[in-house]
């Protein structure tokens, strides 16, 4: 016979109904039983900041799909929160070049570039 195994309790169950998938697992209830947790913890803020700050000062001005490829971040997009902390901390700008792409950058980089 055919079951079903939880993802996420790793229960195994074999279902009163052979045709339907389950919705849930009847042992942890979870509605993404079928799909295995992230292997990686969340990023904390600090390890965050440190990447991008890392990153912009070796590379320079960067959208934010270049920084996210290139630092291996899995946010689709960052959060608000953490850019307003960022732009305190270690001085990220952001700037619409003339195509009207959002480049980051820090702060001093930017002044150095306008410099010159």
């Amino acid at each position: 016979m055919m079951g079903y195994r939880c993802e996420r309790c790793h229960h195994i169950w074999i279902p009163k109904d052979l045709w339907t998938e389950p919705s849930a697992c009847p042992r942890c209830k979870s509605p993404h039983w079928n799909r295995p947790r992230n292997a990686a913890p969340p990023l904390s803020y600090e390890n965050f900041r440190d990447k991008i700050r890392q990153l912009l000062e070796e590379s320079g001005p960067l959208t934010w799909k270049e920084i996210r490829i290139k630092a291996e971040l899995s946010q689709v997009c960052p959060s608000t929160q953490w850019v307003h902390r960022m732009q305190s901390d270690i001085g990220l700008e952001q700037e619409k070049d003339p195509n009207g792409l959002t480049r980051w950058q820090l702060r001093s980089r930017g002044l150095a570039a306008k410099a010159s």
